[in-house]
């Protein structure tokens, strides 16, 4: 809701900056002339080398409106509890119509001349700045890490290495299916994976946080597939050394005494 008077609106009713030390802040003014005839107006603070108005006067012409910036010099130190008791004062009255900006005197302002000069008074508050919406946006969808356990990584003995100054690159995540994934293939080379110790930290991924849930149920469920596997396999070589010894006893030739 405006601050006004008889001749004039002022809004906002109270000068807000969002503060911050060493910039320059700009807060709008605007003045809208509520009668039909033409008013001229002049703003003034009780700080003025600590703001800067442009324009500091004007003329309004019949029921039209305009905006003054006031613009606060960079501050090199926060008041307490960011209390601010500056004021401003924006002054009105009627002028004949055709006079301009330049021809604004301050004798016009002053009631003790005899003129009709009405004031509206603001305060000044300053306010926290509000979060850059960069950040929030790297928040939620900036890239996220994956750490995936040295041990856990499928061994593949169809593709090459992918560890590069000790972090893993997923490349295409294809065990004799097709899936469509922002990852690729999760390889393993156990040389490299000696000096690159315990747990490494894959290739940042970009996407959202859906594939992200997916990226991760599909390396817990690749791990999973390549766990059994291997245990399989250990069970074949077992089974493969039991049936050797199983020959060997058959083929043997006792000794005559």
């Amino acid at each position: 809701m405006a601050a006004s008077c008889v001749l004039v609106d002022v809004d906002p009713p109270e000068l807000q900056f969002p503060f911050e030390l060493g910039k320059q802040i700009s807060c709008p003014l605007k003045i809208t002339n509520r009668t039909g005839r033409t008013v001229a107006f002049k703003v003034k603070t009780t700080s003025p080398k600590k703001y800067c108005v442009r324009p500091n006067n004007g003329v309004v012409g019949p029921r039209s409106a305009c905006v003054v910036v006031v613009t606060m010099q960079a501050q090199t130190m926060a008041p307490p509890d960011l209390q601010c008791k500056d004021k401003f004062l924006v002054q009105s009255v009627v002028v004949s119509d055709g006079l301009s900006a330049k021809d604004i005197t301050s004798q016009m302002f002053m009631k003790d001349e005899g003129n009709m000069a009405e004031e509206v008074k603001l305060k000044v508050a300053y306010v926290m700045p509000p979060e850059p919406q960069s950040e929030i946006a790297e928040e939620f969808d900036g890239p996220q890490r994956i750490f995936v356990p040295m041990e856990r990584i499928v061994e593949d003995g169809r593709s090459g290495s992918g560890l590069s100054s000790g972090s893993v690159s997923l490349r295409s995540a294809e065990l004799g299916t097709e899936v469509g994934s922002p990852i690729r293939r999760v390889v393993k080379n156990k040389d490299l994976l000696k000096t690159a110790g315990p747990v490494v930290e894959t290739r940042k991924h970009s996407g959202s946080d859906e594939q992200y849930l997916e990226l991760s149920a599909l390396i817990v469920k690749l791990t999973e597939e390549n766990k059994s596997a291997l245990e399989q396999n250990r069970k074949l070589r077992d089974d493969l050394v039991s049936i050797r010894l199983k020959s060997c006893t058959l083929y043997m030739v006792p000794l005559k005494i």
